[in-house]
């Protein structure tokens, strides 16, 4: 497993694989190797089928572990590399030999290695095949199609019960060496690539191997936890890498060594861990003389001035310590004056350098932050005078300090600590502290214990772990942090290379620039990984907010960039989330333009954030009309109940659509979002099913089931009449852990009383996620020319039912007609006649008694008669309960007004 990568300091080394194949030696062409070595999984121990197993057709012969290790060791392993290395295959570079302790030479043991590796692709590139190959020839050809019969081989797998589980480590090793010659093909196909710029593999090799390499296998999860990681990054990775390589490096990854466990109550859409945000000395026996505080009315005149106030720590000629407060001008005439240089630190509040109460904070703390300032500082004033680099590696690494003065911005000492004119003062001048600074210094405690000397001097051993490290930081996980990343030197870098956000280490200071070019110059067996990662920290850069264009021309990426960049990020206080965003795209969204908090109207942060909408419509000419599917919680303004209230950790609530499938924008009009979709108008035949009242029975029937999930589940037949069935499942907006901030929404109450609903469809096809509307007292006809005034319901998700599910839905549907004709009242004489009803279907329909068979032996290895009508009854309950309803699809590009 040595082709994938670890961390310096892993959770766990690379596991011991034992060779046990019989067929390491098989050099034949891997298509044939299937026909060659059938014999192998004959097998040789008996094992007798489930229930389940027979009717499906498998394990007609009994098969050990081992067998199935000898074959596909001898194929997926021995005979790929042979296959696609070719001559430059050697078996002893691919096999650890261990011998006897006594010096008899005797094999004591025989372990799979892929250290040469990455080695002999590089050969297989310059002096093989690999060099030459072109999209479509012959040689691609054959590389594709052993890989897709690898693919299929590793899906194979699944048929032999629980083998996956009790051999782990072989299988993703198999897998994961099918990745490399993946991503290895891909890359060298698109052949004008920069060596560090890897190609995606063809085929998901992860989702072969994901139930053994996910974050969620509690086993896996348990170390994880132990060595520091929070839910909420856990499902960040997996939201944003999908290969096995990546999986297995952060499956294995340390970011928090000193408190174990510390996280294991966060959720996974997001960090919920409470620390009191309190300034801290650097050290418990601290002995610096104390606070440093700044006085409030002296930073409020420099605001109001239309400057920003800094100061810097020095010491008079009798040695008392003092305080030089500075006022710094933001005129563009002025950036290139050198007094107007300052240092801005971006830090994270709870870890020692917050202060709610006071604008201070203790000497030592701030006497650090001044010296690596003062590094921060001639670290870009050494880029910007383009002095030449001794290492000539293109990383800038600085570790050495000059005693110079330095002017400081940090918000806990700079930001007015009281609530009232002189924040707001501060709050509006945000985007212009971090945009006009000489440079950001990164402080975060994830960084300081991470020393760089050992992987700048030795990267061919690994360079993933500085990126990791800040990816997983306390850093990344707030909505401050990255306003303050994305803006740094903005004003002084408009291009955004990450040149000015300075990332404080132990013992040195990198640039986010040098940390990619650091990942440029990755080894091999990191280099996809590392490639994936500059994708990542792509986040902090200003060109894919569109923040280089003039008035916020190509905002859009304000929802497809944004919506995964916040998704896992927080705000300790609500409101602060509409100031981040309106500082991050420099919008004003009060009416008066002047030194007012921004949120909307200085009222309510639900305001502000309507008008952040209208405010992305003007930039954009539109709105991405797919945000009103979206299951997040939504305002409660008339004109914009279609419009999302919150982005940050939006994973709780459900995906933030970003991009729009409708042939056209969204506009924002008096009666709400214009859009244009497909709509399926939802009809219900209550002379029918809901002729009698089967309610009482089916509670009954079904008293362990949430009775929510029968008030927002309908079963939809589509066409009325036809064979095809769905289910469309409601989730109300803001619904978290089965918790909801609106009024559950009964569905079928609905229906029965006449009003009129309408599922507006994502896609052309009935599948996916979808928005139940209603038309209120709309009288306009549908498939007019006309925006159909409707109201949002609730986001609803789209299932079509599977060929035999669909049957059983259809037979529930037949056997409720029967009884609507001939029950009589009483839960007794219902049940009874439910249970008459259904057996005597059962009996006459050999389809459906075979149809049930397959529902029952799904949870269950054996299945009776009994058995068959219980669940065929439940199955009657639910169609009672849930069905009766028809729809009826509208033409494609119908115009609505969503509110």
């Amino acid at each position: 497993m040595e082709h994938l990568a670890l961390p310096r300091d892993p959770i766990r080394a690379h596991p011991e694989i034992r060779m046990v194949t019989t067929e390491f030696r098989d050099d034949g062409p891997f298509l044939d190797f299937p026909e060659r070595h059938s014999d192998l999984l004959e097998g040789s121990h008996p094992h007798v089928p489930t229930q389940a197993d027979a009717l499906a057709g498998r394990f007609t012969a009994g098969i050990s572990n081992r067998d199935i290790l000898n074959y596909y060791q001898g194929w997926l392993y021995f005979n790929l590399l042979a296959e696609f290395l070719g001559p430059l295959y050697r078996l002893q570079n691919y096999l650890d030999v261990t011998l006897a302790d006594d010096g008899s030479g005797e094999i004591k043991n025989l372990t799979l290695t892929t250290a040469r590796l990455h080695a002999d692709i590089a050969l297989w590139r310059e002096q093989g095949p690999l060099g030459q190959i072109r999209p479509g020839d012959a040689y691609h050809q054959h590389l594709d199609e052993c890989l897709d019969l690898a693919f299929g081989a590793l899906g194979y797998l699944s048929n032999f019960p629980e083998f996956a589980e009790n051999h782990p480590e072989e299988v993703i090793c198999f897998a994961s060496l099918a990745e490399t010659f993946d991503i290895s093909i891909a890359t060298a196909l698109e052949r004008e690539r920069p060596a560090w710029l890897y190609a995606s593999p063809k085929r998901s090799w992860l989702s072969k191997v994901y139930s053994l390499v996910n974050f969620r296998n509690a086993e896996q999860r348990g170390r994880m936890l132990e060595a520091g990681w929070c839910p909420g990054d856990m499902a960040r990775v997996d939201d944003s890498f999908n290969t096995i390589a990546a999986y297995y490096y952060f499956g294995n990854f340390k970011p928090e060594k000193t408190n174990p466990n510390l996280h294991k109550d966060c959720p996974a859409y997001g960090c919920t861990l409470s620390t009191l945000a309190e300034p801290k000395h650097m050290t418990a026996d601290c002995r610096c003389p104390g606070m440093i505080r700044l006085s409030e009315e002296d930073l409020i005149r420099i605001y109001e001035e239309d400057c920003i106030p800094c100061f810097s720590l020095g010491r008079l000629e009798d040695g008392a310590l003092a305080v030089a407060l500075s006022s710094i001008s933001t005129k563009p005439e002025d950036l290139n004056d050198p007094n107007n240089r300052y240092v801005a630190l971006s830090h994270v509040w709870s870890e020692g350098l917050g202060n709610p109460g006071a604008n201070e904070l203790p000497l030592c703390q701030l006497a650090f932050i001044q010296h690596e300032a003062m590094r921060a500082l001639q670290a870009v004033q050494t880029r910007d005078e383009d002095s030449p680099e001794p290492s000539g590696t293109g990383i800038t690494v600085s570790s050495s300090t000059r005693t110079q003065s330095v002017n400081l911005w940090v918000d806990t000492m700079c930001c007015p600590a009281t609530p009232g004119y002189g924040k707001n003062l501060c709050l509006a001048k945000m985007r212009d502290i971090y945009a006009n600074a000489y440079a950001v210094l990164v402080r975060t405690t994830a960084l300081d214990g991470l020393s760089l000397e050992p992987i700048v001097t030795q990267p061919e051993l690994g360079i993933m772990d500085v990126a990791a490290q800040l990816y997983l930081s306390p850093w990344m996980r707030r909505m401050w942090t990255l306003q303050e990343g994305v803006l740094a030197g903005l004003y002084r870098s408009p291009h955004g290379t990450g040149d000015r956000l300075i990332l404080d280490f132990d013992g040195a200071l990198m640039s986010l620039e040098s940390v990619v070019g650091l990942l440029k110059k990755a080894p091999p067996h990191e280099g996809p990984l590392a490639f994936d990662m500059i994708g990542r920290l792509g986040q902090l850069a200003p060109h894919l907010y569109g923040l280089e264009e003039e008035d916020g021309a190509g905002m859009f990426t304000f929802l497809e960039v944004l919506s995964h960049a916040l998704k896992y990020r927080g705000v300790s206080v609500q409101s602060d989330e509409l100031i981040c965003l309106a500082t991050l795209f420099g919008l004003r969204v009060d009416k008066s333009r002047t030194a007012v908090p921004l949120i909307g109207d200085g009222q309510t942060p639900e305001e502000g954030m309507c008008e952040l909408w209208k405010r992305i419509e003007k930039l954009n000419s539109g709105i991405p009309s797919n945000i009103i599917f979206s299951a997040i919680p939504r305002a409660s303004k008339p004109g914009f109940r279609w419009a999302p209230r919150t982005i940050i950790q939006h994973g709780k609530y459900g995906p933030l659509y970003a991009t729009s499938s409708s042939p056209e924008l969204g506009r924002i009009t008096e009666r709400g979002l214009r859009v244009r979709f497909q709509g399926l108008m939802l009809n219900i035949d209550s002379s029918e099913i809901y002729r009698q009242d089967f309610s009482q029975w089916a509670e009954t029937d079904t008293k362990d089931i949430d009775p929510r999930t029968f008030s927002r589940t309908l079963l939809v037949q589509i066409p009325p009449g036809g064979n095809e069935w769905y289910s469309i499942v409601a989730r109300p907006s803001g619904e978290v852990d089965g918790d909801t901030e609106h009024e559950e929404p009964n569905l079928h109450q609905r229906l029965r009383a006449g009003e009129r609903l309408v599922l507006l469809l994502q896609q052309p096809h009935l599948r996916g996620q979808g928005l139940i509307v209603s038309l209120g007292d709309e009288t306009t006809a549908l498939n007019s020319t006309f925006p159909v005034q409707v109201f949002t319901i609730v986001p609803a998700m789209i299932n079509q039912f599977k060929e035999s599910a669909a049957f059983v839905a259809a037979s529930a549907q037949e056997c409720l007609n029967k009884l609507n004709s001939s029950l009589g009242t009483g839960q007794g004489i219902v049940m009874d006649q439910v249970r008459l009803t259904a057996a005597a279907m059962l009996k006459e329909s050999k389809e459906l008694e075979s149809a049930m068979y397959v529902e029952v032996l799904r949870g269950k290895s054996s299945a009776t008669e009994e058995d068959l009508l219980a669940t065929f009854v439940k199955y009657v309950g639910t169609q009672a309960r849930c069905g009766g309803v028809d729809g009826t699809v509208t033409v494609p590009d119908q115009l609505w007004c969503v509110d």
